[in-house]
């Protein structure tokens, strides 16, 4: 089969690896991306088509799906409202099988009217492939049937995932860009109102780029100058794997995303509140990998004091997050659900798609 993935927000580093792997697929005879990023000038099975971005109000679009969309046997388009670039394909005989990827009602669960404009879309692609199950579950309740919806769980392709063992675990670990939305500062302030009840090697290491001029501030004005660390943004898997090494726990309190996948890839659990705006993969956490909490700093800080002591907590809930790692988001686990689909739309004895 020939498939097209387009992607409005350009290829991101981290998508290639899994897109590797589609191509590859035996069942795959081409694979394309129209992106409207620079290209990598990377070797690849699949191929980097370019394209050129038209705006019209908050909506952008790529025109060249319009000459393109008859090429093909499957397209994969992002589920994103302002990006709609399934328009092309409306109004006209369909060729090509349309699948829409991405989170589904996303995590504000959007205003009514785009609520009523997905679900419409939903019903007239021929499937939908979504980061979780509770995205099917929420289609499905608008009666979208169960059979032309499909899981890839967003995850990361971690060339050497594993726990590492024999390293002294010493870090509360915040690893992503900073951003205030991470509540960083929340993490610091807590460790400060424990630091004299846990032992005296456990720092906090803050791991990325952007400005820290404020986390440092709060670090110097708790006179934790000495027990807060840190370091430049990490993206080799070796760098990281070494970082994620010396962690006791993974602790993003206001936000987590993708970290998610790589904590639990190298068996460190995921220290957040669970009442915040999260992006779809913090339903990968659960008492088994992570510790949640819902209050505020106080809750957090007895919760840090209670794994920096606890060797046996350490224990159980990093090899629940590797655990979970290792049979729900292996990177051919997601390249999976995306074949599922693919096969799926071009049965010929599948239920029609809703014609525009």
């Amino acid at each position: 089969m020939k498939v097209l993935f387009v992607f409005e927000l350009g290829l991101l580093h981290y998508r290639i690896p899994i897109l590797e792997r589609i191509a590859r697929d035996e069942n795959i005879e081409h694979c394309d991306v129209i992106h409207t990023e620079e290209h990598t000038n990377g070797q690849y099975y699949f191929k980097e088509l370019k394209a050129k971005v038209k705006t019209i109000g908050n909506v952008k679009l790529l025109p060249e799906v319009a000459k393109l969309k008859d090429n093909y046997d499957v397209i994969v388009f992002s589920f994103n409202l302002w990006r709609p670039n399934w328009f092309y394909t409306l109004f006209s005989s369909r060729k090509a099988k349309y699948i829409l990827w991405g989170q589904g009602f996303g995590r504000t669960n959007n205003y009514w009217a785009a609520r009523l404009a997905k679900i419409y879309f939903a019903k007239w692609a021929d499937a939908l492939i979504f980061y979780t199950q509770s995205g099917c579950a929420d289609f499905h309740r608008h009666n979208i049937p169960m059979e032309k919806m499909f899981v890839a769980k967003n995850t990361l392709h971690v060339g050497n995932a594993g726990p590492s063992e024999g390293v002294e675990k010493t870090d509360l670990l915040y690893v992503g860009r900073i951003q205030e939305r991470k509540g960083v500062d929340v993490l610091i302030k807590a460790f400060a109102s424990i630091v004299n009840e846990v032992p005296e090697n456990v720092v906090v290491k803050i791991v990325g780029d952007g400005d820290t001029t404020l986390l440092k501030e709060v670090a110097e004005s708790h006179g934790l100058q000495d027990r807060v660390v840190f370091e430049p943004g990490a993206y080799n898997e070796a760098v990281l794997k070494k970082t994620f090494s010396r962690s006791i726990a993974y602790v993003s309190p206001n936000h987590v995303g993708l970290g998610v996948v790589h904590s639990f890839a190298y068996g460190v659990p995921v220290i957040t509140n669970r009442n915040r705006k999260h992006a779809p993969e913090f339903e990968y956490c659960d008492k088994s990998n992570s510790l949640l909490y819902e209050d505020g700093g106080e809750e957090l800080a007895a919760l840090l004091k209670e794994i920096c002591n606890n060797r046996s907590l350490q224990k159980q809930l990093s090899a629940g997050s590797y655990d979970y790692y290792d049979r729900n988001l292996r990177s051919d686990i997601m390249v999976h659900g995306f074949i599922e689909a693919f096969n799926y739309v071009l049965r010929k004895d599948k239920m029609p798609a809703l014609q525009s």
